[in-house]
């Protein structure tokens, strides 16, 4: 009995060693096999044809998409679980996160800086903005690591890859509706009553859409290749948050401009027009500047065109980099 733990050690180590031995041979086996040296563009005897390019119609693509809708909804439909499962507030935290930087910028720049707020009371002033700059920069948080994260649904699924930043816009739109309930009772209980300038929201927010969206598949599309861009847009969005009239009024930036500057700024910036426009249809029953806006709504729609397409010719491709 005692000498049966180390013949059952013996036996193990003799099977290792077989193993081994064989491995090792195998292993030479395989190294012995001549390889193929590859062979450069140089050495063909005929020139290497150019590489092709497939262009990619904007018609089926947005037919493929729209044939994904009820994919598209189960998309946002998840993003909105997954956001708020666990949270103690769940999706009051789509409330409170513009009303937080209410508070703050009401001190800061109401308060401290009195950087003026055009006769309206600052925390309305300030929300008015927020709730659709909120939207903007939602859509493109939620957008940067959203294939990168559906990364198994990318490698295993054939489905159109625009449906996960999309989502992520709707998802936006989301939270969007329900912070806009809140600044329409606080536009009530501060007086302001429905105007006719509050018809043009609308058209200002489908231009507000235009930008997020193609904000977000850039965003998508940069991040699939350079992980770095998960660090840098949000200090981006931030910079971009501070540089447009959200927490103060357009016309205190145009004042500190050159005089040569200031006609051409709400052309340069399209976010200024929206902003201004959106504040100023809501609190002060004025029609925003058609000029500036129109500008914004033509570079949009042809940034999201060029931008759509970059991504569609791409997102073949994204299987193999995450």
């Amino acid at each position: 009995m005692e000498g049966q733990p180390q013949s059952r050690a013996e036996d193990v180590r003799f099977s290792d060693a077989i193993h081994r031995s064989r491995f090792g041979e195998q292993l030479e086996a395989h190294l012995r096999i001549p390889r193929l040296k590859p062979r450069t563009d140089d050495e063909l005897p005929v020139p290497a044809p150019p590489r092709q390019r497939y262009p990619v119609p904007l018609g089926p693509a947005l037919r493929e998409l729209i044939g994904a809708r009820e994919l598209l909804r189960t998309f946002v439909e998840r993003d909105l679980r997954l956001r708020y499962r666990q949270a103690a507030l769940g999706a009051a935290w789509a409330i409170f996160q513009p009303l937080l930087l209410m508070v703050v910028f009401t001190l800061a720049f109401g308060r401290i800086a009195k950087v003026g707020s055009e006769g309206a009371p600052y925390a309305v002033f300030s929300y008015s903005a927020l709730v659709p700059w909120g939207f903007f920069a939602g859509s493109v948080n939620y957008g940067v690591t959203n294939i990168v994260g559906n990364a198994p649904i990318v490698r295993k699924i054939a489905l159109p890859r625009d449906v996960i930043p999309i989502a992520s816009v709707l998802s936006a739109g989301v939270d969007f509706v329900v912070s806009g309930l809140i600044l329409m009772g606080m536009l009530f209980a501060y007086g302001y009553t429905p105007r006719l300038t509050w018809l043009a929201y609308p058209v200002l927010f489908v231009i507000l859409a235009e930008f997020a969206l193609m904000a977000t598949l850039l965003a998508t599309l940069v991040t699939v290749y350079f992980r770095d861009t998960r660090f840098a847009i949000p200090t981006l969005l931030q910079v971009l948050l501070f540089a447009s009239p959200v927490a103060y009024p357009l016309s205190k930036v145009l004042r500190g401009l050159p005089p040569g500057l200031r006609r051409a700024y709400p052309y340069i910036d399209p976010m200024a027009p929206l902003m201004d426009g959106l504040r100023r249809v809501l609190l002060h029953g004025r029609w925003p500047q058609w000029g500036p806006v129109g500008s914004a709504a033509v570079i949009g729609t042809a940034s999201l065109v060029v931008v759509y397409r970059w991504y569609k010719q791409v997102d073949p491709r994204f299987a193999d980099v995450i």
